[in-house]
């Protein structure tokens, strides 16, 4: 069904395992608030929970949603896109926009969802995790607003009900993005978040389209990936399990309501207030976002708290994300000196992710990890003059 290459390159997805979703559900944009102290750790599941509701804006689906449907169809009109960078969430909704008649390029949607700004510094069972990036479902709710979409989150703790669902809706020509874990589809023994679209449907399998792989895709009128369809449902179950969530089965779906918002000027300050972050204290437990979350990642590499190599490959989506963003920012606000300034600073941050990916690529010695801190605090400062200057121009 897929090749090796595309499985060898899909495991390095596994350092992205996004225990994020628990964080960034826990905490999600509260950046712009000062810093927050809880005195209690058994107000973590509540925090977590009253984010998710209304954050998500989840709704439950009953049997009177669906309708009769047929034995096999494939929705029409979508391109399947796919690149050999880590944005899954953002390919996703780049397809079905593409539906819609909005053909941006994926950084748009990165923007535009806050999917690939500022950072997030977390333990999770001892361990120590770097993500850059934001949180995808709270992302999905916000780009909705841009781009004049309907945004629907349905859940359900009925499996065959959650089947039937997807059947309706695709055979009704709607995509769907599901949230799955990746190496259930795979068969791969590590849990890794991650997102696919759901483009069709036969008698016992689902067909996916893949956003994340070693080749890069952009063609009409092929049917994806086919995966049985209770693997697909397990894939999904496994999200909800892992992160607590208070429902087994989520689908995510968008219906086109206007014409796209083409001033994005406030979604600078937005964006802007991720890359700056705060630091977010409940009881003993400590997470870091934004440029917060590289200075203390070099304070913890000094202190023999993290090893480079277990994070070298977030560092590496922060140089691919950080270019990436510093190049629409320049492309979309020309002429805007401040966002110009921003995208250098962000321009230099990746600089010295290039720089910390070339001291580690062969071990990293004790001048090498020196040197490597001293770059991450110089990036940390880098990716909060970035932020700030993104909130002056975007105000």
């Amino acid at each position: 069904m897929i090749s090796g290459e595309i499985l060898r390159f899909r495991e390095t997805l596994t350092n992205a395992a996004l225990i994020l979703i628990i964080a960034l559900a826990m905490l999600g944009y509260v950046l712009h608030l000062p810093e927050v102290k809880f005195e209690k750790v058994n107000l973590r599941l509540k925090f977590q929970y009253d984010y998710v509701i209304e954050a998500y804006k989840p709704r439950w689906l009953c049997r009177g949603d669906i309708e009769t449907y047929p034995s096999s169809h494939f929705v029409v009109g979508i391109p399947w896109i796919s690149y050999n960078r880590s944005y899954c969430a953002a390919i996703c909704l780049q397809m079905v926009a593409y539906k819609y008649g909005i053909k941006e390029p994926v950084e748009y949607f990165n923007f535009i969802m806050g999917f690939t700004y500022g950072a997030y510094l977390g333990t999770f069972n001892d361990r120590v995790y770097l993500i850059p990036g934001g949180d995808p479902f709270s992302g999905y709710v916000n780009a909705s607003k841009i781009l004049n979409f309907k945004y629907n989150l349905l859940v359900t703790d009925d499996g065959e009900l959650f089947v039937d669902a997807c059947r309706y809706l695709v055979s009704r020509d709607i995509p769907i993005i599901l949230p799955v874990n990746m190496s259930r589809l795979y068969h791969k023994g590590y849990f890794a978040p991650h997102f696919e679209l759901l483009v069709g449907f036969d008698e016992d399998g689902f067909y996916l389209y893949e956003p994340v792989q070693s080749r890069c895709i952009f063609k009409f009128g092929e049917k994806g990936y086919r995966f049985p369809v209770d693997l697909v449902v397990k894939a999904v179950e496994d999200i909800s399990m892992a992160y607590n969530l208070p429902w087994k089965y989520a689908l995510i779906y968008f219906m086109k309501g206007g014409e796209p918002t083409e001033d994005l000027k406030r979604l600078l300050v937005v964006n802007g207030k991720l890359q700056v972050g705060r630091n977010f204290t409940m009881d003993s437990y400590r997470i870091y976002f934004g440029s917060y979350a590289f200075k203390v990642l070099a304070d913890y590499i000094s202190r023999g708290k993290v090893r480079i190599d277990d994070v070298i490959w977030s560092i590496g989506l922060a140089y691919t994300s950080r270019m990436d963003n510093a190049k629409f920012i320049k492309e979309r606000f020309p002429g805007d000196k401040l966002a110009s300034e921003a995208a250098e600073y962000l321009t230099k941050a990746a600089e010295i992710y290039k720089r910390v990916i070339y001291l580690a690529r062969d071990g990293v010695s004790p001048e090498d990890e020196g040197e490597i801190i001293l770059l991450l605090k110089e990036a940390s400062t880098y990716e909060k003059e970035a932020g700030i200057l993104m909130i002056e121009a975007g105000s």
